[in-house]
């Protein structure tokens, strides 16, 4: 009889590798082949791709890093199936970002409980700190500036704040295996803070922008 193996695409890639391949896959199902324009950088679409790329990228090291904080073993991997998937959602309005996911390994100490519930809602709440920076920067210059680089400048850090908002939102939903259901389960307080404040900013900024 033969071994078990697991299929190719089951495959997982580790640091720092999975950051190269999930931050390029990431860019490309942002952009599609305007991903390798480089007007498409400096055009107020850059603001949804570098929105996109440095909420997923702060929010998966922040799992890793306070995870890493509490004795836990911690690192980014990318498995070629997600990455196939967020490359196909490039052709399709609806985008699904999910090339890797940050693996946590718990020993066992008294304080790993504190550790993972901590692990995992630092994720959102980096978007949500993101968001809120850049949402309050935004409409600071939308109201006060007349000049169109500084307008420029609002309407990115609108749509800047409005992605990381969506991407905090989406993840504190209360369905496995997203952040949200796992926070809910160790704390519910602490769910019901981060979701709410996450949709009343999120529909602040949606009016927003």
């Amino acid at each position: 009889m033969r071994p078990w193996r697991r299929s190719w695409y089951y495959t997982e890639v580790g640091e720092p590798y999975s950051w190269i391949i999930g931050i390029i896959s990431v860019v490309i199902a942002m952009a599609g082949l305007k991903a390798f324009n480089i007007h498409t950088y400096v055009s107020p679409q850059s603001s949804i791709i570098v929105g996109v790329v440095v909420g997923v990228v702060v929010h998966e090291m922040m799992h890793r890093n306070v995870a890493r904080r509490y004795g836990m073993r911690s690192s980014y991997v990318t498995n070629w199936l997600g990455v196939i998937i967020t490359l196909l959602t490039a052709v399709l309005p609806i985008k699904l970002i999910a090339p890797g996911y940050t693996k946590v390994y718990s020993y066992g100490f008294s304080e790993s409980r504190r550790g993972i519930l901590y692990s995992v809602a630092a994720g959102p709440a980096s978007n949500i700190v993101m968001s809120l920076v850049t949402l309050v920067v935004g409409v600071i210059l939308k109201v006060f500036s007349t000049l169109p680089a500084l307008a420029f400048t609002s309407i990115w850090l609108l749509n800047f704040s409005y992605i990381n908002f969506y991407i905090a939102l989406f993840n504190l939903l209360p369905i496995p295996p997203l952040d949200g259901y796992k926070v809910l389960r160790l704390a519910v307080s602490l769910w019901l803070l981060m979701f709410f404040t996450s949709l009343a900013l999120f529909i602040v900024t949606l009016l927003l922008v």
